[in-house]
């Protein structure tokens, strides 16, 4: 589905990157959100296939912590890209941290109630009366009243049980908990490789819409050096593209970087990821480019349920000239 939508990028893409020259290399980094995941599989390709150095570009990627402390490496200048929620940039942003998205690869949100199967969550309503893992502080607990509110649920019916952000499967698996509030494209992988059967509600499913993961930039990078940024995202628009084509040479890529990883589960993630690239605002739309609807919709649940405070609209935390 993807392919055919964008394959009428590939050749401008292609031909852009193809035009700089071969010699004109510009040393940059890509700082992924976490770990290697199977979105990220994408990105390995492109180095792999030389994307990146045919748009001039001599890459290193360097796996994450979170994508709060990506924000902040970027905000640093310790790297000239890097993967960010969309949220986590309006926060970050927001707090006086110098950067903005420049691609927006995942335009619905990866938040998400992942349930064993056995419990029975279906609907929203199935949510009460189960007990749920969370991490105090986190984005998605601090969103957690908005699903509430936006389905009429009882709160009083659910009960939360605070762990550590590696706790939440271990307690889901023991059936300590229910559920957890994870990733679309994480946790229920990591759950069925130990035979657990899965379900999930996406909060997108459950009316609470937030844009995805997006590579962002700083601020001076975007202003002095507006070339590199475009090179960049049009060589991940290629990768992209590869990785839809052929889905099985980015997990090829990916475990040459880190053998140790599960290629059917790095496949499996890749694939949500994917799922995820477009919202209803999106469609039709080239690959990376953002809507004001879905930044809008993402600033007023954080300045509601987490107590952002700003007076910047929300088309100010992104740009689409790059991925036009």
């Amino acid at each position: 589905m993807f392919a055919r939508k964008l394959s009428r990028f590939v050749v401008a893409a292609a031909v852009a990157c193809a035009a700089v020259p071969a010699m004109a290399q510009d040393n940059a980094s890509l700082r992924l959100n976490w770990q290697l995941l199977g979105f990220h599989a994408p990105f390995y390709l492109g180095v792999e296939r030389g994307f990146y150095k045919e748009a001039g570009i001599n890459l290193t990627i360097n796996e994450g912590r979170g994508g709060a402390v990506t924000a902040q490496a970027v905000g640093a200048k310790s790297d000239q890209f890097g993967i960010v929620d969309g949220g986590t940039t309006i926060v970050s942003a927001a707090r006086g941290i110098p950067i903005r998205t420049v691609m927006s690869l995942m335009n619905s949100g990866i938040f998400a109630v992942v349930a064993r199967a056995d419990a029975n969550i279906r609907t929203a309503k199935d949510l009460e009366g189960k007990a749920i893992a969370v991490t105090a502080g986190d984005a998605l607990t601090q969103l957690w009243p908005a699903v509430v509110r936006v389905n009429k649920l009882d709160s009083s019916k659910i009960r939360l049980v605070n762990v550590d952000p590696a706790g939440k499967v271990i307690a889901t698996l023991e059936k300590r908990t229910d559920a957890l509030l994870g990733s679309f494209d994480a946790q229920s992988f990591q759950i069925e490789a130990k035979g657990v059967k899965t379900s999930m509600l996406s909060y997108d499913d459950l009316g609470v819409r937030l844009v995805g993961l997006t590579v962002v930039s700083h601020e001076d990078t975007i202003k002095s050096n507006p070339d590199l940024v475009r090179r960049f995202v049009l060589a991940t628009r290629r990768a992209f593209e590869a990785a839809i084509a052929d889905p099985q040479a980015a997990v090829r890529a990916a475990m040459k970087v880190k053998p140790e990883l599960d290629p059917v589960a790095l496949k499996q993630q890749m694939d949500a990821s994917l799922s995820k690239f477009e919202s209803p605002s999106t469609k039709g739309l080239p690959m990376g480019m953002a809507s004001e609807v879905d930044w809008k919709s993402t600033l007023e649940l954080l300045t509601e349920f987490q107590g952002i405070k700003t007076d910047r609209p929300a088309t100010s935390f992104f740009t689409n000239d790059f991925a036009k």
